[in-house]
């Protein structure tokens, strides 16, 4: 049986089997046979199960993007990364949160119809017409915010910040904002104007009972304002008024040096790996990188693409000396798709392989 030839090892299972005799249980996969899952947020804190990482422990900052950091923090501002799919942009909140103590990050993914309440909560109106229908009576908007209301996103950490959460404890949170440049035109101001004045109302907790403690207003405490991080793809201008409010940086693709220094702290997903190996990965995937003219290979792709040839055995030298012959060749070749997301780009690094002019 061919080891990671997960269709064949599948078919495999029920040779010698009458058709109503073969498996019909589900194909399983094991944590070595898997890239690293990143660990849940419900998963209890200190656990870490088998084939799991947790997101931003092995995350390596510029020095540069340390001090965007440090005047975002300094001046209460938000952070707006911009860069290549795959530099790190929403990697930095969860490496934030990891450093600092500040628990899971709240993540917002931002969309062409988002407003600002999406940021905020989730109210369940169905559910609670439903409720409402059965007692035949009003609820208490205790309740009605225990049974309908979802806090999320900017709205959780506003509620954090004062200690308005299960727990009862006040807490800084981080919230990542990824792809705000997909928003309507008036969400990202409408967002920065929440964050500055650290309160919003639900609506739906109003109450005429003067006797019943307004609790449709939250207000968080400034003192533990939450670390916003915006990342934008560039896919459009954002307002200038909100660009304003905002502390900026451009996230770069890595230089040589630094991507070196970014897989060897890689453990937990390329464990043992040597220096002379990373070198010799990191110059054939500029070379590759080279020949790409669409959707360039970023850092992610680079660390997904070095797993999958160790895991099979592969070497940078396999690629350089490419063996139409070998037993390998073509599986060889599919690991291209991980660095070449278009069919002109993945023929061209594949004729260079094959051909033997990829030059490291």
């Amino acid at each position: 049986m061919e080891h990671y030839n997960f269709y064949n090892n599948r078919a495999e299972e029920n040779e010698g089997f009458e058709p109503d005799e073969q498996k019909t249980s589900p194909f399983k996969l094991s944590p070595d046979e898997q890239f690293p899952m990143i660990k849940r947020e419900d998963q209890p804190a200190g656990t870490k199960g088998k084939g799991t990482i947790t997101r931003g422990e092995e995350y390596d900052p510029s020095e540069e993007l340390i001090h965007a950091v440090n005047v975002a923090l300094m001046l209460h501002k938000p952070l707006l990364l911009t860069g290549e799919p795959g530099t790190g942009k929403s990697d930095l909140a969860y490496h934030l949160a990891w450093h600092f103590g500040w628990g899971d990050v709240e993540h917002f993914v931002t969309r062409t119809d988002s407003v600002a309440t999406d940021l905020l909560y989730r109210y369940d109106s169905l559910a609670h017409f439903q409720k409402v229908n059965i007692q035949k009576e009003c609820l208490p908007v205790s309740e009605i915010e225990t049974m309908f209301i979802s806090y999320v996103a900017l709205g959780r950490a506003i509620c954090d910040s004062s200690g308005d959460n299960v727990e009862g404890v006040a807490i800084r949170r981080v919230v990542l904002i990824d792809e705000i440049d997909k928003a309507p035109r008036d969400l990202p101001n409408d967002i920065l104007t929440i964050l500055e004045e650290m309160r919003f109302e639900v609506p739906q907790l109003k109450t005429a009972d003067a006797k019943q403690k307004p609790i449709y207003k939250k207000t968080g405490k400034d003192e533990l304002k939450p670390v916003v991080i915006l990342t934008s793809n560039s896919e459009k201008t954002l307002p200038e008024a909100f660009l304003r409010r905002c502390v900026f940086f451009h996230i770069d693709m890595p230089k040589k040096k630094h991507l070196m220094k970014i897989l060897l702290l890689k453990n937990s997903i390329l464990p043992g790996i040597t220096e002379p190996e990373r070198d010799e990965f990191i110059t054939l995937f500029y070379a590759i990188r080279d020949l790409v003219k669409g959707k360039k290979p970023a850092t992610h792709e680079l660390i997904l693409w070095v797993w999958w040839m160790r895991k099979h055995g592969f070497t940078p030298g396999d690629i350089y000396h490419y063996d139409e012959h070998a037993a390998k060749a073509k599986i060889l070749l599919s690991g291209i798709s991980v660095l070449a997301k278009e069919a002109d780009d993945c023929g061209t690094v594949t004729k260079a392989i094959v051909n033997h002019t990829l030059k490291g």
